[in-house]
């Protein structure tokens, strides 16, 4: 935990407020929301930051929690402080929800169980949940308390995202168990044919419906925007998201 004072201000992205005052600051209501940072002070973290778009004021008394990740521009927060009637908001805590660094562009995590393996050894093409895994010299595998991974073995694989959909992994770790085949994806959007729909994220279709929460945090969502796909692997491949977040 580290303790700064918080001199931003804050407007857009309001998740949740409730009548307050503030003394020397007029009116205000609390506020909490999450955003990614865009600007920081030129030295040290007291003084103005500016989280997706909004401006947010650093004082002594704020908490920061980097249990997330280091503070940095390109971090996700969650803010909770008090908004003035000038719009700004007086952070009483801020949390880093995720790093900046957390995710590059194509790469994949997600879960699943393995179907079928290279015949004879473990470098080659597998499949894990519908999903074709390259699996190179490189890739790390790890199985759980020195038990073999076959056929049937849930896994949770990490790599990188190809062109024709597949992955070639980073990782291979075994898991206990899967309920169900879950993925996060960070890619740049491609074509989407509209809000609900199907959109394609490097090389993946990704479909979207009304129960998707779409997270833009003050950025724009068009052709080239880097987002973060949570969801469902289906069976083809393709994703059943349940939330995006852009990123930029």
């Amino acid at each position: 935990m580290v303790f700064v004072a918080l001199m931003t201000m804050f407007g857009t992205g309001t998740i949740a407020r409730a009548g307050s005052s503030t003394p020397g600051n007029g009116s205000s209501e609390d506020t909490s929301f999450t955003g990614v940072v865009e600007s920081l002070p030129a030295s040290g973290l007291i003084g103005d930051w500016t989280v997706s778009g909004t401006v947010v004021h650093v004082t002594a008394a704020t908490e920061i929690d980097e249990e997330g990740g280091p503070v940095a521009v390109g971090a996700t927060v969650d803010v909770e402080g008090s908004t003035g009637t000038d719009g700004s908001i007086t952070a009483s805590q801020v949390d880093v929800a995720e790093s900046a660094d957390a995710d590059s562009v194509g790469e994949v995590s997600f879960a699943g169980v393995i179907e079928s393996m290279t015949a004879g050894g473990t470098i080659g093409d597998w499949v894990v949940s519908g999903t074709t895994v390259h699996v190179t010299v490189a890739t790390e595998i790890n199985a759980e308390d020195g038990a073999a991974i076959v056929v049937g073995t849930p896994v949770e694989v990490q790599g990188l995202s190809e062109s024709d959909g597949s992955i070639t992994a980073s990782s291979i770790d075994a898991q206990s168990s899967v309920s169900e085949a879950s993925i996060s994806l960070t890619g740049t959007l491609g074509h989407r044919s509209g809000m609900i729909g199907t959109w394609r994220v490097s090389h993946h279709v990704v479909h979207v419906d009304r129960a998707t929460k779409v997270l833009r945090h003050g950025h724009k969502l068009t052709s080239g925007s880097t987002l973060r796909v949570d969801g469902r692997l289906r069976k083809d491949g393709s994703i059943s998201a349940a939330r995006i977040t852009v990123r930029g």
